[in-house]
C-alpha cells in the first residue's frame, strides 16, 4: 500500500458512517459469475480529469478482497476483515496518484471460494467503488465500468495441501495457494494503455430488500507495506550456485531442462505479500514454498537454525512461466522464515531476477524498549515484540502461519501486551467490538474465534473476552467503549449461572467447547467425557468465578451497583463451594475434580487470583504451585500469562525472572518469535501472540511499570531486578513515554525515571517510597 495515503478525519468518517451507504452503495459483480466459487477479477474504469482535484475521496469495499490501482500504482488493499453486520469500505484520497488527462481506475478483486481463509465472512463475489464528491460520480462502479475474468488462476486445495501427504497433525485456515499461469495473465492490465475493448461491461447488484453487507468505514490503520529481504541461500541441489548470502536483488541463472531447488532463509520469522520476478525461461514452472522451519519427520521440527538432512515441509503457489518479465504476487499474505523455489526449466534458461516480501502488518509506531545486562532477556523482549507484531493484521492473530484468527482467550494476553507497547489502541478495540457478534442467541456464548465461519460456541473464550475488557478499561478508563458490552456480558454470566449445580455449587454439565489451555500430555483442559461434556470441573468452574469477579470490577466502576453486587454474590458462593469440595488439606492444594486426584497448576492459580484462599495464605499456595512436582497439568507458554498474574497479585514479582524456561528454551532452539506452548508435545506453530506476554511483564514486573488508577493516569513503579544489574526500558503512554534506567552500585540502586508532561507517580523500592513528578527524576535508595 502507497505511503502517500492521507489520513482522513475521524469526523468525517462518521459522517459518512451515518449515511445510507450501506443501501445506496454501487455493487457491481461479473456477469453470470459463480456468486460463492472460487475466482479473480480484474475491474477497470477509466477517465479524464482538466485539472487534478486538491482531495479526490473514494469509499471501496469488495468481497472477498480487493487490491486498488490507480494509473498502474497499487494504492491500497482491503477490506479489513469483518462480518456482514459490519462490512468494512475503505475511505482512500486518491488525488496524489492522478494527473491531468486521461487516468485509470483498477481493482483485482478475488474470491477464495471454498479454500478460502476461514476468517474471510462472504455473501457473493462483489466490488464496490464510489466517490464521496457527488461531482465526480462518473466513477461510481456500474455498468460503465469493465471486468474481465481471469483463467489464469487455478487454486491449490487445503486438501492438496495439508492431507494429500501429512506434514504435520493440527489445524489449518489461512486458505488455498495459488497456481498461475502466466501464458494466459492479462498482463498490464492495471495500466491506462491496456486495450479493454473485448472485456465484458460489469453487472450492477440489485436485491430485493438491502444489500447483504451492512457497510462502515474501516476503523483500524492501513497495513505497514514495507519491503524486507532475504538474508541468504541455505541449500541448493540440481545447480552449481554457491550457498551464501543472498538478498533477493541479484540474479540467479537456472539453466535449460534442469530440475534444480535451492531454500533462502529470511533469517527471522516474517509474513506478508512474496514478490518473485523472474525472466525468459518459458515453459520452466517454479513452486514457491513457505514454512516456519524445517522438519527431522512429519510433525518435528528441528532447530530453528538447522537445514541440511532436513526436509522442507510447508504450504506453497506455483508459478508457470511465459519467457516474459513478470513478478508473481499471491493473493492473500503467507508466513515464513524459509522460502524453497522448485524449479523445473524447459529448452531455455530462467532468470531468477529477484525475490522479496513487502511485509504486511499492523503498523505499531515507536513500540517499547527493555536493554538489560542480560542479552538472553533483551532477546526475549525482542522476540515477544516481533511475534506481537506478526499476529497483527486486521485483527489480532492467534498464529500466522497456520490460522489467522482472532480467538478470545488469546487475545487477553496480547491486549496485555498491546497497551504496553502502543498506544494504538484501535484494533484492540476493533477485536473486542467484533467478538461478540459471534453470539449465538440461544446461549449468549461467542464462536471460540471471530470473524471466522466456526460453527460452534466457545465458553471458555466468551469468559476471557470480559475478562479482556475488563484490562482494556483499567488501562485506559474507556467507559464508554465498555458500557455499550454491558448485555453481551451478562448474557455469557447467565449461561453459566443456569449450569451451576445445586448440589455442589459447582458449575455442574457443560457440553460447548471451554478450552482453558493445551494439556502437558494430549488434547486440551479441562476435558471433557465421551458425550463431550465436563462436568463438575473446578478449573472451568474458577475460571467463571474469575470472570464473575471481572464484570463485578467492570460494574462497580461502570456505577452499575446493582448488577455488580448480583454478579459478586454469585461468585463468592462458587468459591466457597469449590474451597468445600475441592480443597485437599493434605497437599495443601486444589483439586481439579472434588471426586479425582487430578491436580493441575491451573485450578491452584485461579484459587490465588479468585481469593478462594484469603490473602494472607495465598504467597505460600503460590510457592506451593511453583514447588510440588506431581501435578498432572503444568501452565503452557500461554496460561504463564495468568501464573505471572498471580505472582504480580501476592506481590511476589521478584519470583518473574526465574520462570522464564520457557522462552529461553525458544532461543535455545533458534526461535525468532514465541511459540505456541513450549511443550515438546504440542510443537506445532512457532509464532503465538498468546505467549509473547513477556513483552508485557518485563515492563511490569521488572521494569516494574504500573497504573497507579483507572485509566492509567498516574503511575506507580516498583522494579524486580532479581540478579540483574542494570535496566534501561521505556513504554509509551498518551500523554508521552516513561522512561525508567536502573543501576545498582555500592550506594543503592540509581535510579533516573522520566515521566511525560501532566504524569505524576510513585517509586517503592526496598521499603522505601519516592514522589514522582512530570519530567526528569533522579536518586538513589
Amino acid at each position: 500500500m502507497n505511503q502517500l495515503l492521507k489520513p482522513v478525519s475521524f469526523f468525517l468518517i462518521l459522517l459518512w458512517a451515518l449515511n445510507s451507504m450501506g443501501q445506496n452503495a454501487p455493487w457491481v459483480s461479473y456477469p453470470s459469475a459463480n456468486n460463492t466459487g472460487y475466482g479473480v477479477y480484474h475491474f477497470r474504469k477509466a477517465f479524464n480529469l482538466n485539472k487534478v482535484p486538491e482531495q479526490l475521496i473514494i469509499h471501496v469495499s469488495a468481497d472477498n478482497r480487493y487490491n486498488l490501482f490507480v494509473n498502474g500504482q497499487r494504492v491500497c488493499y482491503g477490506p479489513a476483515k469483518g462480518d456482514l453486520q459490519t462490512y468494512k469500505y475503505d475511505v482512500i484520497d486518491i488525488a496524489p496518484f492522478l494527473t491531468a488527462g486521461k487516468n485509470q481506475l483498477a481493482a483485482l478483486v478475488y474470491n477464495g471460494g471454498a479454500d478460502k481463509p476461514l476468517a474471510f465472512i462472504s455473501a457473493q463475489t462483489a466490488f464496490m467503488l464510489r466517490a464521496e464528491n457527488e461531482d465526480f460520480n462518473e466513477l461510481n462502479t456500474g455498468n460503465a465500468w469493465k471486468v474481465y475474468k481471469n483463467p489464469a488462476y487455478k487454486v491449490i486445495s487445503y486438501n492438496e495441501m495439508i492431507f494429500k501427504n501429512r506434514w504435520f497433525y493440527g489445524f489449518y485456515a489461512c486458505g488455498g495457494g495459488d497456481e498461475v499461469f502466466a501464458e494466459k495473465y492479462p498482463w498490464g492490465w492495471e495500466t491506462a494503455d491496456f486495450d479493454d475493448r473485448n472485456w465484458l461491461d460489469t453487472e450492477p447488484l440489485v436485491f430485493e430488500k438491502q444489500a447483504p453487507w451492512n457497510l462502515v468505514p474501516r476503523n483500524i490503520a492501513f497495513m505497514d507495506n514495507h519491503i524486507e529481504y532475504p538474508a541468504r541461500i541455505r541449500k541448493i541441489e540440481g545447480i552449481d550456485i554457491q550457498t551464501e548470502k543472498w538478498n533477493g536483488q541479484s540474479k540467479l541463472i537456472i539453466p535449460a531442462n534442469t530440475k534444480a531447488s535451492f531454500l533462502v532463509d529470511f533469517e527471522t520469522f516474517t509474513m506478508g505479500y512474496p514478490e518473485l520476478t523472474v525472466n525468459n525461461g518459458e515453459g520452466s514452472s517454479i513452486q514457491i514454498k513457505y514454512a516456519e522451519a524445517l522438519y527431522e519427520k512429519v510433525n518435528l521440527k528441528a532447530h530453528r537454525d538447522s537445514v541440511n538432512g532436513l526436509s522442507m515441509f510447508g504450504v506453497w503457489d506455483i508459478f508457470h512461466t511465459d519467457g516474459g518479465f513478470r513478478t508473481f504476487r499471491p493473493l492473500w499474505k503467507r508466513a515464513f522464515r524459509y522460502v524453497q523455489f522448485n524449479v523445473e526449466t524447459k529448452s531455455k534458461a530462467l532468470e531468477i531476477v529477484s525475490f522479496q516480501n513487502e511485509y504486511s502488518g499492523y503498523p505499531y509506531r515507536e513500540m517499547a524498549t527493555f536493554e538489560s545486562n542480560s542479552d538472553s532477556l533483551n532477546e526475549i523482549f525482542e522476540i515477544s515484540k516481533r511475534t506481537l507484531r506478526m499476529c497483527s493484521g486486521e485483527t489480532y492473530y492467534d498464529t500466522p502461519f497456520y490460522e489467522q484468527l482472532s480467538y478470545g482467550g488469546d487475545n487477553r494476553p496480547i491486549s496485555a501486551i498491546s497497551t504496553y507497547n502502543s498506544t494504538d489502541d484501535r484494533l484492540l478495540r476493533e477485536v473486542l467490538r467484533l467478538y461478540p457478534q459471534s453470539e449465538n442467541k440461544e446461549t449468549g456464548l461467542f464462536k471460540s474465534a471471530y470473524p471466522s465461519r466456526f460453527d460452534f460456541d466457545m465458553g471458555g473464550w466468551s469468559m476471557a473476552w470480559i475478562q479482556t475488557l475488563r484490562d482494556y478499561y483499567f488501562m485506559r478508563g474507556d467507559s464508554a467503549f465498555v458500557k455499550q458490552f454491558q448485555n453481551k456480558i451478562e448474557g455469557v454470566l447467565q449461561f453459566y449461572q443456569e449450569h451451576l449445580d445445586e448440589r455442589t455449587g459447582m458449575i455442574g454439565t457443560v457440553s460447548n467447547q471451554s478450552f482453558i489451555d493445551w494439556s502437558i500430555t494430549q488434547g486440551s483442559i479441562p476435558r471433557s467425557n465421551e458425550k463431550k461434556e465436563i462436568k463438575q470441573s473446578a478449573l472451568l468452574t474458577l475460571y467463571y468465578a474469575h470472570t464473575l469477579d471481572c464484570a463485578a470490577q467492570l460494574f462497580r466502576e461502570l456505577e452499575l451497583k446493582q448488577k455488580a453486587n448480583h454478579w459478586q454474590e454469585v461468585s463468592n458462593k462458587i468459591k466457597v463451594a469449590v474451597y468445600t469440595s475441592c480443597r485437599d488439606n493434605e497437599k495443601q492444594l486444589f483439586r481439579d475434580y472434588a471426586d479425582k486426584e487430578i491436580y493441575s497448576q491451573h485450578t491452584n492459580v485461579f484459587a490465588i487470583l479468585c481469593d478462594v484462599v484469603p490473602p494472607s495464605q495465598q504467597k505460600d499456595l503460590l510457592n506451593r504451585i511453583l514447588s510440588f512436582d506431581k501435578f498432572d497439568e503444568m501452565a503452557s507458554s500461554y496460561f504463564s500469562f495468568f501464573l505471572f498474574k498471580a505472582m504480580q497479585k501476592t506481590g511476589q514479582e521478584n519470583l518473574f525472572l526465574s520462570h522464564l524456561d520457557f522462552w529461553y528454551n525458544f532461543l535455545q532452539r533458534g526461535h525468532t518469535t514465541c511459540g505456541e506452548t513450549g511443550f515438546a508435545s504440542h510443537d506445532r506453530s512457532d509464532c503465538h501472540a498468546w505467549s509473547a506476554h513477556p513483552a508485557y511483564f518485563l515492563l511490569s514486573s521488572v521494569g516494574g511499570i504500573n497504573p497507579a488508577d483507572i485509566g492509567f493516569k498516574t503511575v506507580k513503579i516498583t522494579p524486580h531486578l532479581g540478579n540483574l544489574t542494570s535496566l534501561k526500558a521505556d513504554m509509551p503512554h498518551p500523554k508521552g513515554r516513561i522512561e525508567v534506567e536502573y543501576e545498582k552500585n555500592r550506594k543503592g540502586l540509581k535510579t533516573q525515571i522520566n515521566l511525560p508532561p501532566g504524569m505524576k507517580g510513585t517509586f517503592e523500592f526496598n521499603g522505601k517510597t519516592k514522589i514522582l513528578n512530570e519530567g526528569k527524576n533522579n536518586f538513589i535508595l
